[in-house]
């Protein structure tokens, strides 16, 4: 019943504005159009009035799903499809404003109700130390707390022995302790113009907070103006989300590099802005950037954080990937480090994946066996291996690069986990003799004019069948006799003869 007054609701919107609706072309507030807000500002009139505090999100969710399937529709007019953002952008706003009033009264309600706090001036009732004053965003910096975690301990005694007794210490409730905070320092976060009506606009203020534990003299208006501006422009033309997702993922592949060299001591590598200046990354601040461009685009999507059991580096430092609605990507292991070449888009492994096949070589938080973090790494890819080789039939018609070595070992009946050697290239080609460059093909004797090829070794294969999208036509194996009798084996598709 809710879903359908959502829908009624919709549909009468858009009949309302048929006549008098001014086309606005950007995911942006400042251009609105006043109808737009009369009309959402009318429904969550009639919502409030009906209904408890607790019934107002679940509607104002049940709006953003609806809105959500609504304007990837192919069937959509582009009048339609801003209109849909304008309304997510609504109710975006109005769903973190109750969600944050929330949160704050919970916090004041406990911090209130313990009397000796009444001596204290200055408190912040968002865990997270996020506030607003004139329609910009704040938090607080400070190196140290002290903090109690039974309320019973919180007496005057124990303030007074830790200097904490006077009414400028910045009080606040976290993690049921009260903390108390004698040096501080307000640093601005952003503009709050900038980001109204963000999809997942509180977990882009804590990210920006974070940022700014490292490094708070900049201020990051003008970087966060400019980024929105390059993912606008990028998409500007482009009606699905999937287009957008797609021309934003290469844009970062093609315009970012994997930093190598790099300390835990180097904040700067740790910091979206001046990564994002620099154009230079480590895993966690490519999917920052991803995110923060879906974000402007107004397409919904979540930063997932854990292990990779095939990473070199595992267990020691976790791993940041991407969920949109229900795909995965991992626009990280698609940029690999040392690679000399960008990749093509058609290259790209860890793009738009199902969760079985995506989680195939990680864990979600707390979700790794301890079993595994003693193992080596052969032993891990040795388990991925067996994990990709059963989903082989279950997206046999897809086109996932994931799969497709497993797909070609299936094809030429080599094991799922043994590794692809010359003598499989062999048995799949077969080997034409070729001396002093004259070979027998077609039962003729033809001199070979023209050759590019590479020399076939174990080490190379698995590499060389990854270029070429695991396909072997056109291909022929070579075995170069010598003068001096010797021989080696070579590959070779673009083969010219004079004859």
């Amino acid at each position: 019943m809710k879903l359908l007054k959502i829908w009624i609701f919709i549909i009468t919107f858009f009949f309302s504005f048929q006549t008098h609706w001014e086309f606005q072309a950007y995911w942006n507030h400042q251009v609105l159009d006043e109808s737009t807000k009369q009309s959402y500002n009318k429904f969550y009139s009639i919502v409030k009035s009906k209904y408890k505090y607790d019934n107002w999100l679940s509607y104002l969710y049940l709006l953003d799903k609806a809105l959500n399937s609504l304007h990837n529709s192919s069937k959509l007019t582009e009048k339609n499809r801003v209109i849909i953002y304008d309304l997510q952008k609504l109710n975006n706003e109005k769903i973190f404003n109750l969600e944050l009033d929330n949160k704050e009264k919970i916090n004041e309600i406990i911090l209130k109700n313990i009397p000796i706090l009444n001596n204290f001036s200055r408190f912040y009732y968002n865990s997270d130390a996020i506030i607003m004053e004139n329609w910009i965003r704040y938090t607080y910096n400070f190196s140290k707390k002290y903090f109690f975690e039974k309320l019973s301990e919180v007496d005057v005694s124990t303030l007074s022995y830790n200097w904490l007794y006077w009414k400028d210490i910045l009080v606040y409730y976290e993690n049921w302790n009260v903390n108390f905070v004698k040096d501080f320092e307000k640093v601005k976060l952003i503009s709050d113009d900038i980001i109204y009506g963000f999809p997942n606009k509180y977990e882009l203020l804590k990210t920006i907070r974070n940022n700014k534990l490292f490094d708070a003299k900049n201020d990051d208006d003008a970087n966060l103006l400019n980024l929105e501006k390059i993912s606008l422009e990028l998409t500007k033309w482009l009606k699905s989300d999937d287009a957008k997702i797609k021309i934003i993922y290469d844009y970062i592949l093609k315009n970012v590099s994997y930093s190598i060299n790099f300390s835990m001591d180097d904040y700067e590598i740790f910091s979206w802005i001046d990564t994002f200046k620099n154009k230079n990354w480590v895993c966690e601040w490519y999917v920052e950037l991803f995110n923060l461009m879906l974000w402007f685009n107004g397409i919904q999507s979540k930063i997932l954080i854990w292990d990779v059991i095939d990473a070199v580096d595992f267990p020691l430092i976790w791993h940041a990937w991407v969920q949109i609605w229900d795909n995965y990507y991992d626009i990280t292991f698609d940029d690999p480090v040392w690679a000399t070449e960008t990749k093509t888009f058609s290259q790209y492994s860890y793009y738009k994946l199902p969760k079985d096949l995506f989680y195939t070589n990680r864990f979600d938080k707390w979700q790794t066996p301890e079993s595994l973090k003693n193992t080596t790494i052969d032993y891990r890819k040795a388990i991925i291996k067996v994990n990709l080789s059963k989903l082989v039939n279950k997206y046999k018609d897809s086109d996932y690069n994931l799969l497709k070595l497993f797909k070609f070992k299936e094809k030429y009946n080599i094991a799922s986990t043994r590794n692809i050697n010359t003598e499989d290239l062999i048995n799949i080609l077969w080997v034409t003799n070729m001396e002093n460059f004259w070979v027998y093909i077609d039962w003729r004797l033809k001199y070979v004019k023209n050759l590019n090829y590479i020399e076939l070794e174990d080490n190379i294969i698995d590499t060389f069948l990854e270029q070429n999208n695991y396909n072997l036509s056109w291909y022929t194996i070579l075995r170069r006799i010598k003068d001096d009798w010797s021989t080696s084996l070579i590959i070779s598709k673009d083969i010219t003869y004079n004859n």
